[in-house]
């Protein structure tokens, strides 16, 4: 019973993944430099300003999915081996220095709801032999 009860939620949890996936994608467009730079004049304020808007507004959204046992998870901060139950690699690519079947970048996060894969991350895997 409790099982069911975790997991009744996942289509609708599936459906606010996709808002999420834009949400990150808003905030990805905003350049480092831009956020970062010395002199800001009326319009990167402006820019400044909606980017710390959606940076709240993505925390908090995250804060209450966690909540509800709806958590993202990113393979490529940590440098994770692949694992193809979590992850689902859309390319491979040599790269010196890198150990194989290593993941190196993520194009689309995963996400878990209770522990258990909703859906897989997107990602990059480095292949040198």
């Amino acid at each position: 019973m409790q099982s069911a009860k975790d997991f009744a939620i996942q289509k609708f949890a599936k459906d606010l993944v996709e808002s999420v996936d834009n949400l990150d994608r808003a905030l990805a467009m905003v350049p480092e430099e831009k956020l970062n730079a010395e002199q800001k004049n009326e319009h990167l304020k402006d820019l400044l300003a909606l980017y710390d808007g959606l940076k709240m507004t993505e925390s908090i959204l995250m804060n209450t999915l966690k909540k509800h046992g709806l958590e993202r998870f990113d393979p490529s901060v940590e440098a994770e081996k692949f694992n193809p139950n979590e992850h689902e690699a859309t390319f491979m690519t040599p790269m010196q220095g890198k150990e194989d079947n290593t993941v190196f970048l993520t194009q689309q996060k995963g996400f878990k709801l209770n522990g258990r894969i909703l859906r897989a991350a997107k990602v990059g895997v480095v292949k040198n032999s």
